[in-house]
């Protein structure tokens, strides 16, 4: 009699482990995209009609870290970047984005959409409207033209109004150009495995504008079209403690286009 009632309590241990191991499976099938932190890599590609210099390819590189959380209206998602700058462009131009010019950039919390269907898992960031150099007016339906603009300021705190990037042209000495600038992008994806999102951009829109420029010649504002083709994004879960300054010395990470 013993020995059987010691065996059903063997049986009954075993059976609540398999149980509670089935419930933590079931809890992580859904949520494949946990609370926590993440590190998002975004390549944007565009193509750009310069004045004087033609058409030019060119493609950005942005890493910024992610904070995933939720809350009773779904999942939220912050990420603040950390690092910004060419990958490739022009082979008469380079442009660089001063350090200045990445930590004005804006710190964005927006809901995302994350989803089962017959493929796996979808994922979706509606970024927002992102505003470079200028301050939103009640009657805003297109950019600044001007530097005297009153919706014009020192977006990067350099002392020059609008939001300032570096040019170097072959011959030339480097120049400077101040911009205002809009978009709005939203990422599309899968969710590939668990703490690990691939997907491309979709970018809405997005309009620069030149409203002055060092030497003076510059003055020019580009005709750029994105490149969806070409852009993509990759999220991937990275420890608790991670900081901007540990993302800007990690490697880039693969993806399915590299």
């Amino acid at each position: 009699m013993k020995t059987a009632r010691r065996c059903i309590g063997r049986f009954l241990v075993l059976l609540s482990s398999l149980m509670f191991l089935s419930g933590v499976s079931a809890a992580q099938e859904d949520n494949p995209l946990p609370p926590g932190m993440y590190r998002l890599e975004m390549i944007l590609a565009s193509v750009a009609r310069l004045p004087f210099f033609g058409m030019s390819k060119s493609a950005s590189r942005s890493v910024s870290l992610i904070e995933v959380r939720s809350d009773r209206t779904g999942l939220l998602q912050r990420h603040e970047v950390c690092d910004f700058h060419v990958l490739q462009g022009s082979a008469m131009i380079k442009m660089v984005f001063p350090d200045k010019f990445v930590a004005a950039l804006a710190k964005h919390s927006y809901p995302i959409q994350v989803e089962k269907d017959g493929q796996g898992w979808r994922y979706r960031a509606d970024l927002g409207i992102e505003r470079i150099g200028y301050k939103p007016t009640s009657s805003e339906p297109n950019l600044p033209t001007k530097l005297d603009d009153p919706s014009v300021y020192d977006w990067d705190g350099d002392g020059h109004p609008g939001a300032t990037l570096k040019i170097s042209v072959p011959l030339l000495p480097d120049g400077e150009l101040y911009v205002v600038q809009r978009g709005h992008s939203i990422l599309n994806g899968r969710i590939t495995g668990r703490g690990r999102v691939e997907g491309s951009i979709e970018v809405r829109s997005f309009e620069q504008r030149v409203l002055g420029a060092w030497p003076g010649f510059l003055n020019r504002s580009p005709e750029i079209v994105p490149d969806p083709a070409a852009s993509r994004f990759t999220i991937i879960a990275i420890p608790p403690d991670s900081i901007c300054e540990t993302l800007r010395g990690s490697p880039r990470q693969s993806t399915q286009k590299d």
